[in-house]
Formats: structure tokens, C-alpha cells, sequence
């Protein structure tokens, strides 16, 4: 029969290829359930067809067709911007003005066309019946425009005052009208309106008056031009006035049966709700690969920053846990309310469970994740909805990490998560100001985004005691409780075993201040402290501290019995507290607070009286330190004993029983600290703050003088 083989300890290098191994599986989670989120149902729709299914917006969308129809709409109803060509009003006078000079040069070439031996005409029917009739011809062709033989012989009948009343009364009518802008399409009726005055003038002889509606008809004409630029702009605004027309989140795109209409079509088109041929293909490829470049990212920050948490499979496997519960969670949460963020439960129970370098990490990458799975699927994944999200959920866990620092007990954990919401509530009321939401949209927003944050914080609270059992974890809060000295170990070490509780209370003093001073957890060195002698309530008064009137069984009982009932105290331990389902983090101090040290007093008791007794049953069954918190409690033990059995406690003695006892577990043959992350200068500031907690704990008091005494 062979000796079964112990196992083998699984190395750095494979702890962090199995830790490599749970994150692949958690990005294979995390890819489905962003995939799953992102697409759409998409359904076989055709235009001038009638629909299969009602069909609802998965996001907020706009009817760009029916949009550009109104606005195409309200750019035809906005006119044409019209400038007065003051050019053409000026030629336009200058032509009036040579046409009534001419006119007043007819009478003259009239005269010049009568014989020498005939009267002047008075009459206009003299004049026709005078003048030839080639050189009535002449006279009406001499004036721009011509006027015909009527007018000729009206004007050559006319007196001074009559003509000139004629022209000052046009040529002001011509002169108003051509400065106030004459369009193409109005200037027919406004020659109508002249006409019409004119001719309703008693002022001016019926005659003349023709003479008046030719100089408008020829004259006034178009002084408004087209503004371009003007006209552009106009049109411009008058589309920029149109909203857009936007399809709500949830409200009916195509009713089941109606026949689908190009701009409904053009709507499931941008919001990607139609089927095709390879319409998954793209948005599969694109997920798959920001989600690898994610995991990377986080992989590689944890090979360099974290190094020690990826070589540790149980923090991994919590790390991998959170992360696929936590994209599972988002799936679900998401189809309430994009604001519905379950951010804070990975990140607080990364920060508590595994640490903070990693949550910071973890926040990273689940505020990205999440972020877009908020844009929602279809054309709306790269909304402001996305933005939005990976800011608040980025603040939000940040400050909950920050807050987690000062958390000590689980209440506080509530008040870590509201930091958190009200960061991040702050942030989306900002950035939705910034988008000009509406006041109720913002205060709903913050509703969202805070009360999520709440109810995070009571879940990761709630639950924390099961995270700390199922991978055993020595939580904060955790260590907080276990030092409460009602607990039940405590308070029977308390009553059955006085001397090692005051001597375990020593301990934890001393090494809750060496652990404070090297960076190492003090929390976890305090209470390991407080637990690393249970195993001595098995039997108390084989212990020094715990005898009383000076009676030591030791006495009575042969030195390898007496070694190995103190030596059972580690072991018992051990025992006692898996029992009471302790932490492993502490229970391993007390198995580690003597390591696999020789019980020299017995020991060489026992060699005094037989020279071939050998160390076996004289050394603890223990492991030698594995941790910094472990170290401090094995030397602030032998310190305390051995400091309490000076005679004289003079600091002087204090200080070299401290380093004797110190620089004995490092310099003895076995070295007790092999097996300890201690640096040599750490070791002596641990020294250092022995000294300094001895000084507190051993001060001189005042003698009080007997009363008795001061009476007498």
C-alpha cells in the first residue's frame, strides 16, 4: 500500500491562469447579456403592406420624413424679402420728368408748324383742323413714350396752369408709389388705384388726364427686388421654428394591420426594428469586441496594479461573481428604467470583500458596461442616455468607494451608498440641465438615480453576511462585530480565564498599533489578538496567568504532560473557532501565534532527567506566520508574557526584553519569520511601536497614602 501524496499547492502562475479563466467567463456573461439588451426584435415590414404586429419605439426617435414635410410646409408659406431698387427709382422719375419736358415743348414745335398768314388755334379742335397731319404725326412720336393725336391736341389746348397742375399731381402720385415699393405682382392695381384718383380729379381737364395713366403706365414700374440672402434667411427660420417630430420610448410606431407608410418605414429603419439579412452580424462584432478590449483593460490593470488579488483564486472568484450577477442584474433593471443603475452593489461589495484597488477597477469597467446597456437597442445605443450613464455611474461608485474607507460597521455601509446616490444624483441633475430637461424630467431623473442607489446599498448590506460565509471573507464590518466583547467567546475567556483575557486585551493593544504603524490591517492584528488564546479555555489553570494563590499544576506533572497541554492550547484553538465559524483570516493567527516553535522551558526540564528525550513531543503542531497581521500577534504575545514576568519594569528593561524576545523569533534556528511578507525595517518599526503601547500600558501611577494614616 503506498503513502498517499500530500496535494500540491497550487502556484502564482496557476492561481492566475484559473483567475484569467473565471474572467473569461464572466466576459462570456457579461457579452450576452449587453448583447441580449442591445438587440432588438426586429419584424418583416415592407412598405404599402399591412402589418403583421403593433409595433412600439424602443427608443426616443424622429419622423424625419413627416418632419422635413413640415417644415418644406412652412418654407412656402414664408414670402419673399423684398429691397426698393432706389437705381430704378431714380430712372424710373428721370423718364416722368423728360416725358412732361417734352410735353412742354409741343406747344412751341406746334407753333413753329402754323403758316405765318394763320391765327393761333384756341381750341383743340383748331389746332387738328391747322396742323397737318404729318406734323401731328411728329409732335406725338417727339415724346417718350408717344401719345396719341387726342392727347397731342389736348395738351396744345391746355393753358400753363393746367399742364403744370397736370404734371405736379402725377409726377407726386409717381413719386409716392415708386418710393414705397412697387412689387411685380401689385404694381397692375397700383397703376388702377393712380388711374382711378386721377380721374376723379376735377382739377386736371378730362383731356389731360389721359395723359396722366400713360405716364403711370410707363413709369411705374417694379421697384422691389429680391432679397437673396434675406429671403434665405426668412426661409430658414421659418424651418428652424418647425420641431422636430419625435416618437416616444413605448408609443405605437405601426398599428397590427394598417398599411405601413414610407415615414413609418423610415422610423423601425432608424431605430433598427427591421428585419434583414444580416442584421445581428454587426452589432454581434461590435459588442464581442468592446467587451474584450474592456476585459483587457481590466485584466492587464490587475496583472500590474493588483497583482497579489489575481493570484488569489477565492478574490477572483468573487470579482467574477459580482461582475456576471452584476450584468445579469443590469439586464433586468434596464427594461424597468435606464436610470435604474445596480452600480453600487459590485463595487461596495468588490471594496469590502476584495479591496480597493480592485473596485476601483470594477467601477471602470461596469460603468461602461452598464452605460451601454442604458442606450437601450437599436439606433439609440450611443444616445445621451449612454453618456449619461457612464458619468453618474462612474461618480457614483467612486465616491461610494471613498465613503466605504471611513465604514466600520453595516449601518455605515446605507450611509457609503447615499454619498454615492448623491454624488450622482448631483451629476444628473447637472448634465440634465445641460440638456435642457425639463423640471419634473430632472427631479424624476434624480428619483431614479438616488433611490437606485439606496436600494443597492441596503442589498449589499443585507447580503453581506452571506458573501462573508460563502468565500470567507473577514469584512470590516465583520472584524467590527467580532470585537464586541459580548461575544460569546470573549466573555467566557472573560469569566473562565481572567488572566488570558487581560493578557489577549494586551496583545491586541500592542499589535493593533505595530500593524497601524507598517501598513498592515489593524483591525484584523486587534481582533486576531483578542481570539489567539481561546484554545486555552480547554484548560485554563495550566496556564501562569490564570493560577491563583501561587499554586502551579506544573509542579506535580512530569514536564512532556505539561508541555503538551499547553501545546493542545493552539490546536484547541484552532477547533473553538471553526466551531463559532470565525473568519479563516483569524483563525489562522491562532493557529500561526506559536507556529512550530519548541517549548524550551519543558523541553530542557525534561532533558535535565533524560538526555535522549527528543524535541517532538516538546513543539507546537503549528504553521509558521503567513501573514503580517499573524507575525505582529506572535511577537506581541511573547512580548506581553514576557514583559509581564519582569520584576522590574523599568523602560530600560522593557526595551531590551521587547528586542530580545523580537530579534529572537527572526535569529532562532527554525526562524519563525521565514514564512512572513516582513521586511527587516519593518520588523523594527513593529519593535518601535511595542515600546511606545508598553509605555502606555505600563505607566507609573500615583501611590495613594492610607487614610488611616492622614486621620492619625
Amino acid at each position: 500500500m503506498t503513502k498517499r501524496e500530500a496535494p500540491k499547492q497550487i502556484t502564482k502562475k496557476n492561481a492566475r491562469l484559473i483567475s484569467l479563466g473565471m474572467l473569461a467567463l464572466s466576459l462570456a456573461i457579461a457579452f450576452v447579456c449587453v448583447k441580449g439588451m442591445l438587440t432588438p426584435i426586429r419584424y418583416d415590414v415592407k412598405v404599402g403592406e399591412a402589418s403583421s404586429a403593433t409595433i412600439l419605439a424602443t427608443c426616443e426617435a424622429v419622423d424625419e420624413i413627416n418632419t422635413e414635410i413640415m417644415r418644406e410646409k412652412a418654407r412656402m408659406e414664408t414670402g419673399s424679402i423684398y429691397a426698393i431698387d432706389s437705381v430704378k427709382i431714380g430712372e424710373y422719375k428721370r423718364g416722368a420728368e423728360d416725358f412732361f419736358s417734352g410735353i412742354d415743348k409741343l406747344y412751341g414745335k406746334a407753333a413753329a408748324n402754323i403758316p405765318e398768314d394763320a391765327d393761333i388755334p384756341a381750341s383743340a379742335a383748331q389746332w387738328g383742323e391747322t396742323l397737318s397731319a404729318s406734323a401731328k404725326a411728329a409732335l406725338c412720336s417727339s415724346v417718350s413714350p408717344a401719345i396719341d393725336e387726342a392727347s397731342l391736341l389736348a395738351v396744345l389746348s391746355s393753358t400753363d396752369d393746367q399742364l403744370q397742375t397736370l404734371k405736379d399731381i402725377t409726377m407726386s402720385k409717381l413719386d409716392t408709389a415708386l418710393e414705397a415699393g412697387v412689387s411685380e405682382e401689385g404694381r397692375d392695381g397700383l397703376v388702377s388705384s393712380c388711374t382711378r384718383e386721377i380721374n376723379a380729379m376735377s382739377a386736371i381737364p378730362s383731356g389731360l388726364k389721359k395723359i396722366a395713366v400713360q405716364v403711370f403706365d410707363a413709369f411705374l414700374k417694379p421697384t422691389l427686388s429680391i432679397d437673396a440672402s434675406a429671403t434665405e434667411a426668412e426661409h430658414a427660420a421659418a424651418i428652424e421654428s418647425v420641431e422636430p417630430i419625435v416618437v416616444k420610448k413605448g408609443q405605437v410606431v405601426v398599428e397590427k394591420g394598417s398599411i405601413v407608410s414610407e415615414s413609418q418605414f423610415a422610423l423601425l429603419e432608424s431605430m433598427d426594428l427591421v428585419k434583414g439579412e444580416d442584421s445581428n452580424a454587426n452589432l454581434t462584432f461590435g459588442v464581442l469586441l468592446i467587451t474584450l478590449l474592456l476585459f483587457a483593460l481590466f485584466a492587464v490593470y490587475m496583472r500590474f496594479m493588483e497583482k497579489e488579488t489575481l493570484s488569489s483564486i477565492k478574490q477572483m472568484a468573487i470579482v467574477a461573481v459580482l461582475i456576471m450577477l452584476s450584468c445579469a442584474l443590469a439586464y433586468l433593471t434596464n427594461r424597468v428604467d435606464y436610470r435604474f443603475t445596480p452600480i453600487l452593489i459590485p463595487v461596495m461589495l468588490c471594496s469590502l470583500l476584495v479591496g480597493e484597488g480592485t473596485a476601483y477597477a470594477l467601477t471602470a469597467l461596469l460603468s461602461i458596461i452598464f452605460g451601454i446597456m442604458a442606450g437601450g437597442s437599436g439606433s439609440g445605443i450611443l444616445s445621451t442616455h449612454c453618456a449619461v450613464m457612464i458619468i453618474c455611474n462612474t461618480i457614483s461608485g467612486l465616491a461610494a468607494i471613498f465613503a466605504l474607507k471611513q465604514a466600520q460597521s453595516r449601518a455605515s455601509m446605507i450611509a457609503a451608498g447615499a454619498v454615492g446616490g448623491g454624488y450622482a444624483a448631483l451629476v444628473m441633475v447637472a448634465l440634465q440641465l445641460m440638456l435642457k430637461t425639463a423640471f419634473w424630467g430632472v427631479m424624476e431623473s434624480l428619483a431614479w438615480i438616488f433611490g437606485s442607489a439606496i436600494l443597492c446599498a441596503l442589498l449589499v448590506t443585507g447580503s453581506l453576511s452571506i458573501w462573508e460565509t460563502l468565500f470567507d471573507v473577514a469584512t470590516p464590518a465583520r472584524l467590527n462585530e467580532l470585537s464586541n466583547t459580548n461575544h460569546p467567546l470573549l466573555r467566557q475567556l472573560m469569566v473562565e480565564a481572567p488572566g488570558t483575557y487581560q493578557h489577549s486585551i494586551n496583545v491586541a493593544a500592542l499589535a493593533e498599533g505595530a500593524a497601524e504603524r507598517i501598513g498592515a490591517d489593524p483591525l484584523l492584528a486587534r481582533v486576531g489578538a483578542y481570539y489567539h488564546d481561546v484554545g486555552k479555555l480547554r484548560r485554563p489553570l495550566y496556564f501562569k496567568e490564570n493560577q491563583k494563590n501561587g499554586e502551579n499544576i506544573h509542579d506535580s506533572l512530569p514536564p512532556l504532560e505539561s508541555a503538551q497541554a499547553i501545546i493542545a492550547h493552539q490546536k484547541d484553538g484552532v477547533t473553538l473557532l471553526t466551531k463559532y465559524k470565525l473568519p479563516s483570516a483569524v483563525i489562522k493567527i491562532c493557529g500561526e501565534h506559536h507556529g512550530n516553535s519548541l517549548m524550551t522551558y519543558f523541553y530542557f526540564k525534561a532533558k535535565q532527567a533524560d538526555e535522549t528525550v527528543k524535541e517532538k513531543g516538546f513543539r507546537y503542531v503549528g504553521n509558521r506566520p503567513s501573514t503580517k497581521e499573524s507575525a505582529i500577534v506572535m511577537m506581541a504575545d511573547g512580548c506581553e508574557a514576557a514583559v509581564r514576568s519582569l520584576g522590574d519594569t523599568n523602560s530600560t528593561a522593557v526595551e531590551q526584553m521587547v528586542h530580545k524576545i523580537i530579534w529572537g523569533k527572526l535569529n532562532e534556528n527554525e526562524n519563525m519569520m521565514s514564512n512572513a511578507p516582513l521586511t527587516i525595517a519593518e520588523i523594527s518599526e513593529i519593535e518601535k511601536s511595542f515600546l511606545k503601547t508598553f509605555a502606555g500600558l505600563m505607566h507609573d501611577r500615583i501611590e495613594y497614602p492610607n487614610m488611616e494614616d492622614l486621620k492619625a
